[in-house]
Parts: C-alpha cells; structure tokens; sequence
C-alpha cells in the first residue's frame, strides 16, 4: 500500500473528528512498523483529539493488514518544529526561517537554513543568510525533508503575552 492509499483511509477518519490530516510518515521495523499520523485543526489540537482519532483509525481493517496487528500508532500534532510533507503547507508560513535537507548535493551541501520569501506549486524561495541575503529557489520533490525553524524566544514571548 502507498502513502496515497493511507492517505485514502486515514483522512476521512481525521476530518470526522473536525481535524485535518497534516501528514503521514510510515516507519519499517525489524520487529513492528510504525504508522505516525499528524493532525492539524483550525484550533489548537489537544490530546483529546489525538486519542479520538487513534481509537477511530484502530478499528480500520486495512491497516492491520497492511502494517502487521502488531504495528504501533503514534497520533499528534505536527507541533511547533512541523515538517512540511506538501509544498502547499508552505503557504502559511511565508517570512519565517525553515531547515531542509535536498536529496542531491548542492554546493557541496545537503542541509540548508534560511527565510522562506514565497512559493509556487513546484518551488520555495529562501532567503540564506549564508548567500547575503540572496534569493535561492528549491525544487520540493527534490527535498528529502524540510521542516520549520521555530523561534523560541518569539513563541515564549507570545506565550506569555497570552496569560
């Protein structure tokens, strides 16, 4: 079964707890597979979520079959340091720093750190800091990972502003 497939099963499943799938990582083991389902909401996701939609998607069949009916669930949400497993999640988190690694060699480098300027269906635009500031594009399918950088002492800031 492909990611396409999971997708298939396990998203209607998150959207009827008010949810929406933000991505789906599968993890071959020696001994059990794991399944990793991230949700996102319009509002904050809490456990009460990520325990509705682990009890939901424990009764669809197809998972048992395909991952074993010993494989281990793992249920959350993408949290504050979020990977981005479609290039339209970008979209929302323009003007803000993220990491990724490419599949290729790029310079003589994999890992790359820098402002996200904007996107397109195919490419995000990154401001490095390393390349005076300079705009440098990225093809997404040619990404092995990228994931926000959080600012800490933003978040901390906001946090405590909230109280």
């Amino acid at each position: 079964m492909n990611k396409d497939e999971f997708k298939n099963i396990i998203e209607p499943v998150v959207n009827r707890n008010n949810c929406i799938l933000w991505g789906i990582e599968i993890l071959r083991g020696k001994k059990r597979n794991t399944l990793r389902v991230f949700i996102d909401s319009n509002k904050v996701v809490d456990i009460n979520d990520c325990e509705n939609i682990s009890k939901d998607l424990s009764y669809e069949p197809m998972l048992d079959v395909t991952l074993g009916d010993d494989y281990i669930l793992e249920v959350s949400s993408p949290g504050v340091d979020r990977k981005f497993f479609a290039i339209d999640q970008l979209n929302s988190f323009l003007g803000e720093e993220i990491e990724f690694k490419t599949k290729e060699l790029i310079d003589g480098q994999r890992k790359f750190t820098g402002t996200l300027s904007k996107c397109d269906e195919n490419y995000l635009y990154i401001q490095k800091i390393k390349n005076n500031g300079q705009l440098t594009k990225f093809k997404f399918n040619e990404l092995d990972m990228c994931k926000l950088k959080p600012n800490y002492n933003k978040l901390i800031k906001e946090y405590s502003h909230a109280k």
